[in-house]
């Protein structure tokens, strides 16, 4: 227990969570120097109006995740992820993706503009997401096309786990 609250993205997403409870108290200068501390300890930079849910793993840092965006329950973003804003097109927002609960975005992966990402949706490695995902299914390539599964991957769903 005490190697996983040791790592730099633990210590990332514990930041982060002070950060967001700082700006939401109107505490001014403080939160960004948290989120610089963040982008020194692992090389991640999460913006001011993202949303994370309990239980996100980083793995090795190198995420960049910025926009209006959401991040569902226990996701786990592998390293040299972007997840965020959509600025090649002729209208550009500031909207940023919405990602479900139980999501595994793999290393080098971009997740672009306002899509949407099921539940138990799996994002492969360098795949470059600019339309929704449905649940339980897998994107690939670039851009990335949907491959769906009969049975969701990863962690069991809570309400199927029979106890």
């Amino acid at each position: 227990m005490a190697s996983i609250l040791l790592s730099a993205e633990a210590q990332v997403v514990l930041i982060y969570r002070l950060q967001a409870w700082l700006r939401r108290r109107g505490v001014p200068l403080l939160p960004n120097l948290l989120r610089r501390l963040t982008m020194l300890l692992a090389g991640v930079s999460i913006g001011d109006r993202v949303e994370i849910g309990p239980g996100l793993l980083i793995n090795h840092g190198h995420v960049v995740i910025d926009g209006t965006t959401s991040i569902g329950d226990h996701c786990s973003i592998a390293p040299f992820v972007t997840i965020g804003l959509d600025t090649g097109g002729p209208d550009v927002s500031l909207e940023g993706p919405t990602i479900g609960s139980f999501v595994f975005i793999g290393t080098g992966a971009k997740v672009l503009g306002p899509v949407v990402i099921g539940d138990h949706a799996r994002i492969g490695a360098n795949a470059v997401v600019i339309t929704d995902i449905p649940a339980d299914s897998t994107a690939v390539g670039v851009p990335a096309r949907t491959i769906p599964h009969a049975y969701p991957l990863g962690p069991t769903r809570p309400d199927e786990s029979g106890s």
